[in-house]
């Protein structure tokens, strides 16, 4: 893999899928990305209740001080972290276009990086609980809701491809839930998610890219990538 300002290319956008149960069978990973936390980190990693959530957390730091160093060609620990007013996480020296964003679910971790365009990626587990009907015109749009109740018993399957989606969104813009989810429409083909705005929200910048797939049967996830070049960039997904 290329690394240093070659790479990801300006045209891609790259996500790097992991185990964190694999991860946390492996003492000297866990131990290595220990060793890599700052002090708040640290004191983070300890107030989890469960093991498996302390291992995502810390297969999530691994994964992004890694990758980001790999792309700036540096080593993981000479770069900065910081969060966003809204928790997104962010380089914070050296200067850089480059982006990147984290999520987990049920065991599965994900990092995504791209260079001068905003990023976010969000995976769900599809086994969880079903969430209460009720939720669906809180959080959709007409349009939205009206397709997933037309996929009956599955209705639930379509409701989160279109939450996976709207969260990836709003942590590619760093906003948090602070948007209304209902006024965010998304389009549903054969040929991938179009987004579009309604009500209040009318009018903002539809030039965003997404892909959806399934990382294993368990999950489901999204990529958001910021699209104001105007050309669609080249989604790639690989293990870390």
């Amino acid at each position: 893999m290329p690394t240093g300002s070659s790479w990801p290319r300006a045209t891609e956008v790259c996500a790097f899928v992991a185990d964190a149960a694999a991860f946390g069978a492996d003492r000297d990973r866990i131990a290595q990305a220990c060793d890599g936390m700052t002090a708040a980190e640290h004191a983070r990693f300890d107030r989890f209740r469960h093991d498996s959530d302390r291992h995502m957390f810390a297969l999530g730091r691994l994964m992004a001080r890694t990758l980001v160093g790999r792309a700036l060609g540096i080593s993981p620990t000479a770069w900065t972290w910081r969060e966003g007013p809204h928790g997104r996480p962010e380089i914070d020296r050296p200067a850089t276009d480059l982006q990147f964003n984290l999520s987990h679910s049920a065991g599965l971790v994900i990092c995504v990086l791209a260079r001068g365009r905003e990023v976010g990626v969000d995976v769900e587990d599809l086994t969880r609980r079903a969430p209460d009907p009720a939720v669906v015109p809180r959080y959709l749009a007409p349009v939205e809701a009206d397709d997933v109740h037309a996929h009956g018993e599955r209705w639930r399957d379509r409701f989160l491809a279109y939450w996976t989606l709207k969260e990836a969104y709003l942590k590619a813009r760093g906003v948090g839930i602070s948007l209304p989810l209902s006024e965010i429409a998304f389009t549903l083909t054969a040929d991938g998610a179009r987004i579009g705005f309604e009500r209040s929200l009318a009018g903002a910048d539809d030039r965003w890219a997404f892909h959806l797939w399934q990382p294993g049967s368990r999950y489901l996830a999204a990529m958001a990538a910021g699209t104001a070049d105007g050309a669609r960039p080249a989604f790639t997904v690989q293990p870390f």
